[in-house]
C-alpha cells in the first residue's frame, strides 16, 4: 500500500447524547459533539497490513467423526488447524508477520528496537534481535507481563553487544499486577524511536505464535516521527517504562504526554492506550454499533456485556445491520460443558444471545491441546453514506478488563486501504476457514500430527 496522494473530505461522525455503564464507571457518551474522523489524514510512506493466514497439513481424523447435523467428517479444516510443526513454512513466507518483523529488524538502517507484549517466546524475532545485538550493537529495551516465562528473554539478555560494553545490552522491564493494572497486553514494536522518520508494527498478537500460526493480524507503518501518530506512541514507550507502577501514573503521563504533542491527531488513525483512554474507545465502538448499517466481528474474548447489549438493541431494532462474528472453537466447546482454552461459558451465552436475534456465527477448529488460536480482536463497520467505514483493532480483547485495567494499545482506522484490507481478511476466515455450528464435530476429537 502506498502513501495516499490526495486528501479527502473529512466525513463527520457525531456521537449521539448518551451514557452507559462500563467497568463500572458512567461513561459519557458524547457530552460535547465528537468526531471521529475529524483532523488531518495520516501521513506515512508505507503502510501494510499483514494477516498470519498460517499454511498448515491436511490433518485427518483417527476415527469415526460426525458433526452436530449428522454427516460424515473425514479432516479438520485445512489452515485453520495446525500443529507447531508448520510453523516454519509459514514463518518464512514474504506475506508472514513475522518475515516482515525480522526484515525490519535485520534492516541496517534499525539502531534502536523497542517492544511490548505479553509474552515473548518467538525463536526466529529472540535470534533476529540477538543478531542485531551482537553484530550491529543495535539497542533493544522491551516490556513483558510480570507473570509470563522468562526463558526466550533471559536468552535475548544473554546477547553480548557488538561494542563489548554492558550499557549497549538488551534492557527489560516487566509490568503489570501492580498498582490496580492487570495485565501488560501491549503489543507493539518500536524501530528507531524519535528518529526522523521511525517504524511501528502493532496487532492482536504476542510476540509468539502470534507472528505465525494463531489467526492474528499485524499492522507495519513507516512514518515521519513528527506526526500525532508516531509522537502518541513515543509517549506509550516512555509511560510503560518510566510511569508504569499504576494506573494512575500511567493514564495521567499519556494524557500529559499526548497533549503536548504539537501535530494535530489525525482524523483517519487514532491510537488509544489503556489505562486511560478506553473509555473513548468504547465511545467510538457504541457510537458505530449504533450507526452501521453492517458489522464484521473477529473475537478472541467476547464478555464485554456493554457491547453484547449494543449489539442486541441494534438486532431487535428497527432496521438492524447485518451482524457477523468469527470466534475460536474453544467458545464453542465452553459453551457444551468443555472447557478447552481461555473461553468461558457465559461467552457462548453471549453469542447465542446475539445468534437469537439474527447475528451469525463461525467457529475456527484451531488445536487448543497446542494452545493455538483464532485470536483477532476485530469490529470493521459499514458507514452509512457519507461516513466512512472503519475498523477497530489492536491488542484489546472484547472485555472490560481490557478497556480499563490492563496495558492495551488499540486503534480506531478509516484508511480506506486498511478497511478494505480487513474486508478481503474477513471473508477469508469467515467463508473458508471458520465453521457454522450445524457443521461442527459432534464431539471434540483432535486428530494426530501424523
Amino acid at each position: 500500500m502506498t502513501k495516499p496522494s490526495r486528501k479527502l473530505a473529512p466525513s463527520w461522525i457525531t456521537v449521539a447524547l448518551a451514557s452507559v455503564l462500563l467497568s463500572g464507571c458512567t461513561v459519557d457518551i458524547g457530552t460535547d459533539e465528537q468526531f471521529v474522523d475529524s483532523g488531518p489524514r495520516l501521513v506515512f510512506d508505507e503502510y501494510e497490513v499483514l494477516f498470519t493466514n498460517p499454511v498448515c497439513r491436511t490433518y485427518a481424523y483417527d476415527e469415526a467423526v460426525v458433526s452436530v447435523s449428522g454427516e460424515v467428517l473425514e479432516q479438520k479444516p485445512q489452515h485453520a488447524f495446525c500443529y507447531p510443526s508448520d510453523s516454519d513454512a509459514s514463518g518464512a513466507r514474504p506475506e508472514s508477520p513475522q518475515h516482515k518483523l525480522i526484515e525490519w529488524i535485520a534492516d541496517p538502517s534499525t539502531e534502536e528496537i523497542f517492544f511490548a507484549s505479553m509474552s515473548f517466546s518467538n525463536g526466529a524475532v529472540q535470534a533476529a534481535l540477538c543478531d542485531a545485538v551482537a553484530e550491529r550493537n543495535v539497542k533493544v529495551r522491551f516490556v513483558l507481563d510480570s507473570a509470563t516465562s522468562l526463558d526466550r528473554a533471559n536468552k535475548l539478555l544473554a546477547c553480548e553487544p557488538a561494542s563489548g560494553d554492558p550499557a549497549d545490552a538488551p534492557e527489560l522491564q516487566l509490568r503489570g499486577h501492580e498498582g490496580n493494572i492487570s495485565l501488560h497486553h501491549n503489543k507493539l514494536f518500536l524501530l528507531n524511536p524519535g528518529a526522523e522518520t521511525m517504524r511501528i508494527a502493532f496487532g492482536s498478537g504476542n510476540i509468539s505464535s502470534g507472528l505465525v500460526l494463531h489467526h492474528e493480524n499485524w499492522h507495519f507503518i513507516t512514518l515521519p516521527a513528527s506526526t500525532h501518530f508516531a509522537q502518541a506512541h513515543l509517549c506509550l514507550m516512555d509511560g510503560v517504562l518510566d510511569h508504569g507502577h499504576s494506573k494512575s501514573e500511567y493514564s495521567g503521563f499519556i494524557r500529559e504526554c499526548k497533549e503536548s504533542i504539537p501535530a494535530r491527531e489525525e482524523g483517519d488513525a487514532k491510537a488509544l492506550f489503556v489505562p486511560g483512554e478506553g473509555g473513548r474507545g468504547a465511545n467510538y465502538i457504541i457510537n458505530a454499533i449504533r450507526q452501521a448499517d453492517g458489522i464484521d466481528i473477529l473475537a478472541h474474548r467476547f464478555t464485554h456485556s456493554t457491547f453484547v447489549e449494543q449489539f442486541r438493541r441494534r438486532l431487535t431494532g428497527e432496521a438492524p445491520p447485518a451482524v457477523r462474528l468469527v470466534v475460536d472453537d474453544d467458545m464453542y466447546w465452553a459453551g457444551r460443558g468443555e472447557v478447552v482454552g481461555g473461553n468461558e461459558p457465559f461467552e457462548y451465552d453471549h453469542v447465542t444471545t446475539l445468534t437469537d436475534v439474527g447475528m451469525e456465527a463461525r467457529y475456527v477448529e484451531t488445536n487448543h491441546p497446542a494452545h493455538l488460536l483464532h485470536h483477532n480482536k476485530v469490529m470493521v463497520f459499514d458507514m452509512p453514506s457519507g461516513r466512512n467505514d472503519t475498523v477497530f483493532c489492536g491488542a484489546d480483547n472484547f472485555s472490560k478488563s481490557a478497556f480499563k485495567n490492563n496495558y492495551e494499545n488499540f486503534y480506531y482506522i478509516s484508511i480506506p486501504e486498511v478497511v478494505e484490507r480487513y474486508r478481503q481478511q474477513y471473508e477469508h476466515l469467515y467463508g473458508d476457514l471458520a465453521t457454522v455450528a450445524e457443521d461442527m464435530p459432534a464431539e471434540n476429537v483432535i486428530p494426530s500430527e501424523g
